[in-house]
This record gives structure tokens, sequence and C-alpha cells, in this order.
């Protein structure tokens, strides 16, 4: 017996025009930072008193889309030592500002390389540039660091990620 009304449309069907389809699939919006990989660590785990402790900094878009990340300034995460009891010891957080939001432009599968370095002292990361002299030498023991990403992906809220390294120890 037949519909007097005619086939039924409707998403799936395949009376359904592909306008149809379209304007009823719910609209897929990713998460935040979907795919966004941050990665931060050291060249070892220990270290003799002086040494000096290489920092790799990695960013890389894991995810099917292109990304755009807008930063406040020019700089674009802030790399903290920390302590066993999570203390910032030391960091690059600097007083510089930009005269526009610095952007990024990830495609999917870029990978970004920021190699830093640390000289086991309080205070800034690397005093020389801000025009500083080292700091105090740090005591024995373990430290981490960490790195905040400072990029917003546009009309996000979200708060950018953070990642840890493993520990690793001054002796």
């Amino acid at each position: 017996m037949s519909d007097p009304e005619g086939p039924t449309r409707g998403h799936g069907d395949e009376d359904a025009t592909v306008e149809e389809a379209v304007a009823s699939a719910p609209l897929h919006v990713p998460p935040p930072y979907e795919g966004f990989d941050l990665q931060v660590m050291t060249d070892r785990t220990v270290y003799a008193p002086g040494e000096t402790v290489r920092i790799t900094v990695t960013a890389a878009n894991q995810g099917p889309r292109f990304v755009e990340h807008r930063y406040p300034g020019w700089q674009r995460f802030v790399v903290q030592i920390r302590d066993e009891r999570h203390r910032i010891v030391a960091d690059d957080e600097l007083e510089r500002h930009a005269d526009e939001p610095a952007l990024d432009r990830f495609l999917p599968g870029q990978l970004v390389i920021w190699p830093s370095y640390w000289g086991q002292t309080a205070g800034p990361l690397v005093p020389a540039r801000e025009g500083l002299d080292p700091g105090e030498p740090l005591p024995s023991g373990r430290y981490r660091i960490r790195v905040q990403w400072l990029g917003r992906e546009p009309g996000v809220r979200s708060r950018p990620p953070e990642v840890d390294s493993p520990w690793f120890v001054l002796t």
C-alpha cells in the first residue's frame, strides 16, 4: 500500500536530497586543541654541577585540520623550571611586548621544534636575553620543566595546553 503523501524524506533515506541530508546532519565542532601535541624534554636525566641542561619544546598538529593559534605577543610559550615542591625556580617569561598579536598556522602533520638551554641557575632561564647576570646555582635535587602554551585558537576560551617533562636530577 502506498503512502498518499509520497515518500518520507529524511536523513539517511535514499529519497532525501543531498541538500536535505546536509542540512539535517549535526554540525561537528572539534574540541579545542584537538590533535595539538605539545612536548618538552631534556637531553639527559642526570646533570653534574654546572652542566648545561638542553631543553627541547615541540608542538605538532596531529589532527586532520588546519589550525591557527594567536598569541598575546611574540612569545609562543613559557618555560618554567620547577623543583620537587613544584616551586618555580627559573623561567623564561619575558616582559617584551609586541605591537600586534602573533599568529601561527599549523598544517595537518606540521611539527615545530624550539631548542633552548638552562645553566642550572635561579631566575631567568637565559639571563643574557634580559641583560641580567646569572642567578645563584640551584642545589642538588629533582627538577622538571613545565611548558605553558600561550597560543589560542580563534573563538576558543578554554585554557591552552601545559605539559611537564620527566623529572631530572642535578647532582
